[in-house]
């Protein structure tokens, strides 16, 4: 057994209180949900949306280019690479080991490689310290505008990323950052339930809800919820039928109440070590991310197939209810003491070659035009 992506921390298991609490320590501010949804605020009297900070809001019906100023400005054209080390701020084993040593045989410059746990730390340490780094993997599609807007991320200079120009699939929705001036697609995937149908006799993928389960009392105890704050709010509004960008301050409160009676009723656990937990039969049903179903084989317990899990996302089930598909997205710290090395790293990881390479470790689909079905 060895490790794999995303961080290897025990689940967290969080009573009505301790949600409130945990909410409270990560900026969900609760019922409003803005931190977690970036989507929680006023209208403007035009129809756009902003935030408590006076944001506009990004949705897909609401697409924002985020303005690059004087302030943070792109780095020059031509630059020659800085030695390095190139810093990079990243979920655990993110990369593939074989290809940061390939970056480095390639480029001469070693690779320090410091962790963060979910998207709220990653914020914090940002807010902190975002010069100690070069490189953050990934950033997510909530955090794009205020990160860009509070100028902890730089602007990239895209006479650097040939790569990036060539391959990145333009269908791709860059409405959270359009043209992605600050931030760039690392993986895709969607999120939705994965259960061990070898101790769960319910057609979970052929229920009329599939977001029901995880609040049917058969399984409290055994039901885990993802532990970043979007996925765990999300699960709530898709039950109900809501977008996950939903700002009506009556909903939201709904769902805040649906949110806290799960955490009373069902004890759920906050991870996103799913895979880890297998061995030891730690849960039934877990909120998850496609691309770890790619990894499960290498931790079931002995005599246990991959044929036991099984996956839904509910918009491709009977049901037909609302999903989440997401995009982890690259970005450089404003300040990085390397950003000719980031802008590399970033360009290195959208070479056919390299990016197949990766997803045969990682599991998690790299938006490269290249990569068709014929590859």
């Amino acid at each position: 057994m060895f490790d794999h992506p995303k961080s290897r921390r025990p689940p967290l298991g969080f009573t009505r209180r301790e949600f409130l609490r945990r909410s409270a320590m990560t900026g969900i501010a609760l019922p409003s949900a803005a931190a977690i949804l970036a989507a929680c605020g006023s209208s403007d009297g035009e129809g756009s949306e902003t935030g408590p900070s006076g944001l506009k809001l990004a949705s897909p019906d609401n697409p924002i280019t985020l303005p690059i100023t004087d302030g943070n400005p792109p780095i020059d054209d031509g630059l020659d690479a800085e030695d390095g080390p190139l810093r990079i701020f990243a979920y655990d084993d993110y990369i593939w080991k074989k290809v940061l040593n390939g970056f480095t045989d390639r480029t001469g410059a070693d690779i320090e490689y410091t962790v963060f746990d979910t998207p709220e730390e990653m914020v914090a340490k940002l807010l902190s310290n975002g010069p100690d780094f070069d490189l953050v993997v990934t950033i997510t599609i909530e955090n794009a505008g205020k990160l860009a807007t509070g100028k902890l991320i730089q602007p990239f200079n895209k006479s650097y990323l040939p790569n990036v120009e060539d391959q990145l699939w333009p269908e791709l929705p860059d409405f959270f950052d359009v043209g992605h001036q600050y931030t760039l697609p690392y993986t895709i995937y969607s999120t939705g339930i994965a259960w061990r149908n070898d101790l769960v006799s319910d057609d979970i993928a052929g229920m009329d809800n599939p977001w029901d389960v995880f609040w049917d009392t058969r399984f409290a105890g055994q039901t885990h919820l993802l532990n970043g704050a979007r996925d765990t709010l999300s699960v709530g509004l898709l039950r109900k039928g809501y977008d996950p960008s939903e700002s009506d301050p009556a909903i939201l409160e709904e769902v805040k109440q649906q949110m806290l009676e799960g955490a009373d009723s069902m004890n759920w656990k906050y991870d996103h070590v799913d895979y880890t937990e297998l061995s030891t039969s730690q849960w039934q049903i877990h909120n998850a991310w496609s691309g770890s179903m790619g990894y499960y084989q290498y931790y079931l317990p002995k005599g246990v197939d991959i044929t036991a899990i099984s996956y839904a996302w509910p918009p491709t089930t009977p049901s037909k209810k609302k999903g989440l598909i997401a995009q982890d997205l690259f970005a450089i710290p404003t300040g990085a003491a390397h950003p000719v090395l980031a802008h590399q790293m970033i360009d290195y990881m959208y070479e056919p070659d390299v990016a197949l390479q990766n997803y045969t470790y990682e599991s998690y689909q790299p938006p490269i035009n290249s990569l068709d079905e014929t590859t």
